[in-house]
């Protein structure tokens, strides 16, 4: 029964989950991080704007969007704008806006980037005018040598960030989201949560659900697809999709470093107010909409041999993503090379925002990082330790004890 959910779920959402790959593999080659902190370096309110429309699209976790921003406020990006940035990105993203359009219809799909992107101006906006702290690093342009990629074709670029680096990020949040999804339908009853599911109620349940937990906004869907089919309500479902993939107690310890404790207060009240009153008006709009009954999973548009062949390709794209990351590698054969254990990683965007912060050291020569261990390895002059430690605390990471 569980295995069966699992495989029909998968087959409904896999050729909209890997259609995202691909897309979110062009925007990790045409929308980079120089060209967002281009638009984001004056402290204005069009700044506010264009984040949150520039963060709606990119397919960055909770987690991987803290390296980005913390790059952006270095290189001169306004407070408003860094928080503006720091709600819209997490909620959604191209992948999580396909599954999402493959799991709870049309609406819900088009509905979720649009409170993203409000949100987002709307947290940006009461920075912006209400915490006076700005940043005062002095703007400078990403030096070449930063940007690992650059030398390799842009259509290896694209495949190997759509279909193996973005897989690395969300394979095990997806797989654990499913299972669970799956569980929820097998072992609770259809309905069961009706009495609690919808009003401000459930909305509160799912909000004290989604703040503390780590999900991304792909991962999200599967769980909030079973919360529905278990009784609670499009709104209050809308509440866990906003407030889970945006916040976690690892993200808001790194706001408060980066951007201060005024910051980190407006962006939680921004999640809060925002993820309750986007879900009222959702409930309002369509009053008890059922993505089961009301016909809006999406209909069978392609034939079976090439929805399994889909399916199928999902799946070892996954795995795939799973086996590269936490298969045993040790690059660095020098036996003097120095070892540092990385605390707070958990994408591959925070690895290579670690790798292109530690390339700038003047003297050191070869790094291979462990997402999966949080294992740094790199060789250099000896003098150097206190700069690579400085360079990983100052992205917001913290240094393990071993």
């Amino acid at each position: 029964m569980i295995v069966n959910n699992l495989w029909v779920m998968i087959n409904e959402f896999a050729p909209y989950l890997i259609l995202g790959f691909f897309i979110s593999g062009l925007l990790s080659v045409y929308l980079t991080v120089e060209i967002v902190q281009k638009y984001l370096g004056s402290d204005s309110l069009f700044s506010v704007f264009l984040a949150s429309l520039l963060g709606v699209p990119l397919p960055l976790c909770s987690c991987g969007v803290i390296p980005v921003s913390a790059y952006l406020s270095k290189h001169g990006a306004s407070k408003g704008s860094v928080t503006s940035f720091l709600i819209s990105t997490p909620q959604t993203g191209v992948d999580s806006i396909f599954i999402t359009y493959a799991m709870l219809g049309p609406f819900f799909a088009i509905y979720r980037p649009i409170i993203a992107f409000i949100s987002g101006v709307f947290g940006g906006t009461l920075v912006h005018l209400y915490d006076d702290n700005k940043n005062k690093i002095d703007e400078k342009d990403c030096e070449d040598d930063c940007c690992d990629e650059k030398s390799k074709s842009k259509i290896f670029n694209i495949f190997n960030y759509g279909f193996v680096k973005l897989p690395m990020d969300i394979a095990g949040p997806l797989i654990f989201g499913l299972v669970l999804s799956s569980l929820i339908l097998v072992f609770i009853p259809s309905n069961y949560f009706d009495m609690v599911g919808s009003g401000i109620l459930g909305m509160l349940i799912m909000l004290i659900l989604g703040l503390p937990t780590y999900v991304c906004a792909t991962a999200s869907v599967p769980i909030a697809f079973a919360l529905h089919t278990s009784g609670f309500s499009m709104g209050a479902v809308l509440v866990f999709l906003m407030s889970g993939p945006a916040t976690n107690i690892a993200t808001m310890s790194v706001i408060y470093k980066i951007l201060g404790k005024k910051s980190l207060s407006i962006y939680l009240f921004t999640i809060v107010i925002s993820s309750i009153g986007f879900g009222l008006l959702f409930d309002f709009i369509f009053p008890g909409l059922n993505v089961l009954d009301s016909g809006y999973m999406v209909s069978h548009l392609l034939g079976s041999n090439i929805k399994f062949i889909l399916s199928l390709s999902l799946v070892i794209i996954l795995f795939n993503a799973l086996r590269i990351k936490y298969s045993p590698r040790n690059k660095i054969n020098n036996i003097s090379a120095e070892e540092i254990f990385i605390d707070g990683m958990t994408c591959n965007h925070c690895v290579d925002s670690v790798r292109k912060s530690l390339k700038k050291i003047k003297g050191i020569k070869d790094i291979d990082i462990d997402l999966a261990t949080g294992r740094l390895l790199y060789s250099g002059s000896e003098d150097i330790r206190k700069n690579v430690e400085k360079s990983i605390l100052s992205l917001g990471y913290k240094i393990k004890n071993q």
